[in-house]
């Protein structure tokens, strides 16, 4: 069977935060038991290669296999921690002994080598293969600085790319204006560079079906992102979603917040137009100009100024959405009818949900938990946006329900007997009958999987205490050691998002003049075109009111 790739793209600090998470969770999920293989097809966003290194006691002199991401990831000169730009995983043992031939004499230049960067105890941990394997306590709320500090799977060499001419959190040169990132893509020694690692990826591949891009929506990032979709657009011509975000870290009120607002609404105008789909994603209620109450999930305590929390909960929503096309039972389900399910009339946003842990109580089975359910199921992760349960388009992901939690077998069904849904003989029938009769003039496209997340370091301690170790609520609590959970997500597609826009169109407004904003003049942004991308956000805002359905 041939597998249908896809490339993965982030870019920006807080991106890579996501990502960092979305990788360990992918991490966390392989199977290793030849008895009980995988229902997900990893091979779909990763690939496997060989490296020049030569298996310790490998009789046979063979090359290490390798499995890694198909990514690619973009950050700023000194955002990297301890982790080297090309990494370790190709490099070849005999290069390592072969003397510098020295150039120059010694005696007539000088040399200035950048400090080492210490590994956080976590990360030292993965390297020590053949030490002490006893479980240790790691404090990764307090180790954790950069997202390389809690990042577990090993990179491709053509992964990482640092941008040189821009220092990770400058105040002297912040990289903080979307023509910034625009421009940097337009300059041909950055473009050629990571276009070419893009076609390698490309032309090693069997089927590509797309691009995954996410990306800081709010600093440069935000033009750089735009201008990638569009080249991608242009030259492949394939499904490409796209998730900008926004951190949830609250700051002072100052000028920086129209900056911001501006840095997003011409992402939202550029993507809108090239992307396929796109979903902006933030764990607070108001994306701009400040971030407001974090999101309330009922079974979780997190963080929402800790980048290391609140990028969990968006990258276990991004798991678990793409779980639709990375399924081995149906290997045709491909990201382009994800996109062509959502993105009707000129409808490019969807709003991202997420329901963690599912509410499965301790004893409960899912026809009474459904029955029970008060109000929707979800909390939504896309900023100034509620996600409402009538009159949209949805695409929505359940994993981790096990089919012996569906009901009761007659002799002991009591009262489920009388409800319309015992008669359900699966998850999917009786998750589409719920959402069927809860759900007013909505398209639903489910996706049941039964694998649960698992939870494993270094995913934040993020759930409360009558969480138990298999993800079910307790009425009690049980202080258990978690180790999976149920969960759902979803992309929706309704009137919510028209608040979205309309409240960036309001704020956006707010900026009369663009040469009051001079790194924008001055990087290239004219009056006309921003008049422009004003008009696209309402144009966006109107497709998605009631007299358009």
């Amino acid at each position: 069977m041939t597998t249908r790739e896809i490339l993965t793209i982030q870019l920006g600090h807080y991106s890579n935060f996501v990502g960092t998470h979305w990788w360990n969770i992918q991490e966390s999920s392989f199977s290793y038991d030849s008895d009980q293989s995988s229902e997900i097809n990893h091979d779909v966003l990763y690939r496997e290669g060989e490296n020049s290194k030569v298996e310790t006691f490998n009789i046979h002199n063979l090359k290490q296999t390798t499995f890694t991401p198909r990514l690619l990831l973009i950050d700023l000169k000194g955002s990297t921690g301890h982790l080297n730009e090309r990494g370790d995983l190709y490099d070849s043992a005999e290069d390592s002994l072969i003397p510098p031939v020295e150039l120059w004499d010694p005696d007539n230049y000088e040399v200035t080598t950048e400090p080492t960067i210490p590994k956080v105890p976590f990360i030292q941990s993965l390297e020590q293969t053949f030490a002490n394997t006893e479980p240790k306590d790691f404090n990764f709320e307090s180790d954790v600085t950069v997202w390389a500090d809690y990042l577990v799977p090993r990179f491709h060499p053509r992964t990482v790319n640092i941008i040189q001419e821009y220092q990770h959190e400058s105040v002297d040169q912040p990289f903080n204006v979307y023509q910034y990132g625009h421009n940097l893509w337009q300059s041909d020694q950055f473009q050629d560079d990571f276009t070419n690692k893009i076609r390698a990826y490309a032309e090693e591949s069997d089927l590509m079906q797309g691009f995954q891009i996410i990306f800081d929506s709010t600093n440069g990032f935000s033009g750089l992102g735009s201008a990638c979709i569009e080249y991608l657009q242009d030259e492949f011509g394939k499904s490409t979603i796209a998730f900008p975000v926004i951190d949830g870290r609250s700051s002072e009120r100052s000028i920086n917040d129209l900056v911001k607002v501006l840095n997003i609404a011409l992402c939202y105008q550029s993507i809108g137009e090239h992307s396929s789909l796109f979903s902006p994603l933030c764990t607070s209620q108001t994306g701009w100009p400040q971030k407001g109450t974090h999101r309330q999930f009922t079974n979780l305590t997190y963080k929402s100024d800790l980048d290391f929390h609140s990028s969990s909960l968006l990258a276990t929503a991004l798991d678990t959405i793409t779980l639709r096309y990375r399924q081995k039972k149906y290997p045709n389900s491909a990201m382009s009818d994800l996109c062509a399910d959502l993105n009707k009339l000129g409808r490019k946003a969807t709003a991202t949900s997420l329901s963690l842990p599912f509410p499965m109580s301790v004893d409960r089975d899912l026809i009474d938990i459904l029955d029970e359910q008060q109000g929707t199921l979800w909390t939504s992760l896309t900023p100034n946006c509620e996600i409402s349960m009538d009159k949209s388009m949805q695409s929505l992901v359940l994993r981790g329900i096990k089919e012996e939690r569906l009901k009761q077998q007659p002799h002991n069904a009591k009262e489920q007997q009388k409800k319309a849904a015992y008669r359900c003989s699966s998850i999917h029938e009786m998750m589409s009958l719920y959402l069927a009769c809860s759900c007013h003039a909505t398209a639903t496209y489910l996706t049941d999987v039964r694998t649960p997340l698992t939870i494993r370091e270094p995913y934040p301690n993020i759930f409360n205490n009558n969480v138990c170790q298999n993800g079910d609520i307790s009425p009690w609590p049980v202080n258990e050691e978690i180790k999976t959970v149920s969960v759902m997500a979803g992309l929706h597609s309704g009137a919510g998002l028209s608040q979205m826009f309309d409240s960036l169109h309001s704020q956006a407004s707010r900026i009369k003049n663009i040469n009051k904003l001079k790194a924008f003049k001055d990087s290239g942004l004219e009056q006309d075109e921003f008049t422009e991308c004003l008009n696209q956000l309402l144009t966006y805002k109107e497709a998605y009111e009631d007299h358009y359905e």
